[in-house]
């Protein structure tokens, strides 16, 4: 699964036998921008996207601007229909909308119906209150089930021998040890574990991603300008640390994990160039240790920085690239004619 275009760029290079996925419904003019792109490489390129790409479709509309497109070019296009199963975040919501839609496929010469994504990552997000966990994954379960049995009743039920029927994530990927219904789950920040995706079902996962940061100042009684008697006082009530320093860069989406009870600074507010934060009074830590981060996030994060040191058995034995955001060789240039009049609707 692939959620970003330059992303998808580097998959290609490099995992010339991908099949994918794309993870979110892409505007149409980054499908024009990579059809632009995959046109002008040479002859050895071994990617074939009538085959091996699926573009994500929340609806009607963005459906007839896809065809619009593969019609323009003489394009074969595989869509994956995004389904509504609970998160509420967009897809179709209801199975007169979805039908629609598969009937349009059906009629269409340009595209081909490669399967349908419901995402639920709403699951473990569920108070008791509303039935916690259980409750909502049967709820998903439920209406995934329909849009299912729609399928089948509008093209017939070996419609989904062959298609990809997609669920789950990094949160939920666990539930489905005995589940009948989808055939691929996808997940990724699992693997690393940002902060933001704790959850009781991935309590058998342990962090593995971490932010360093060099501390270049070691403060003790942290004062705010021109009020050293103030500064004592909120040193007092706990506004100010008793001790802080100031690390080589900071801003980031990241919560500090080492040492423990190290909290961002407040008072003093965020700095991407030399952040500070309180720090135990008894810790040892000092100038040109490093502080840790728990990132919040994983693909998002990881872009603010180069490779990604791998550590083992105390010390850095090799180093991973990262997918960057400048893969593309050249910005696309858009013009100022709005997309609806450059891919009409029908």
């Amino acid at each position: 699964m692939c959620f970003h275009l330059p992303f998808l760029l580097q998959l290609v290079n490099h995992i010339p036998s991908s099949d994918i996925l794309m993870g979110k419904p892409m505007p149409v003019r980054a499908a024009q921008e990579f059809y632009d792109w995959h046109s002008g490489q040479t002859s050895s390129m071994c990617f074939a996207p009538e085959l091996q790409l699926q573009w994500l479709i929340d609806s009607i509309e963005r459906l007839e601007q896809y065809e619009y497109l593969a019609s323009q070019r003489n394009l074969r296009l595989r869509v994956c229909l995004e389904i509504d199963v609970g998160l509420h975040r967009g897809g179709f919501r209801n199975t007169a909308d979805f039908t629609a839609a598969l009937r349009f496929i059906r009629r269409s010469n340009y595209l081909t119906l490669s399967g349908l994504m419901g995402y639920e990552a709403h699951i473990t997000k569920m108070p008791m209150i509303l039935g916690g966990i259980k409750s909502a994954f049967a709820d998903t379960q439920g209406r995934y089930a329909n849009f299912l049995s729609a399928a089948k009743a509008e093209l017939g039920d070996h419609i989904l021998d062959n298609l990809c029927i997609n669920t789950g994530g990094s949160t939920t990927y666990t539930l489905y040890h005995n589940s009948k219904l989808v055939n691929e789950i996808a997940a990724g920040a699992a693997l690393v574990m940002p902060s933001n995706f704790s959850a009781e079902t991935l309590e058998h996962h342990q962090k593995a991603a971490f932010i360093a940061a060099p501390i270049l100042k070691n403060i003790s009684k942290p004062e705010i300008p021109l009020t050293p008697a103030i500064s004592t006082m909120l040193r007092i009530i706990g506004v100010l640390p008793k001790r802080a320093c100031f690390i080589y860069g900071g801003n980031w989406l990241a919560d500090p994990c080492y040492p423990e009870d190290t909290q961002h600074c407040k008072i003093f507010g965020r700095s991407s160039n030399q952040e500070m934060y309180g720090i135990p009074v008894d810790s040892d830590i000092k100038q040109d240790d490093f502080i840790f981060m728990t990132p919040q996030q994983s693909e998002s994060v990881f872009l603010q920085f180069g490779t990604i040191g791998v550590y083992e058995d105390g010390r850095i034995s090799a180093w991973w690239n990262v997918f960057q955001e400048n893969d593309i060789e050249q910005p696309p240039v858009y013009s100022d004619i709005p997309t609806a009049e450059i891919y009409p609707l029908k």
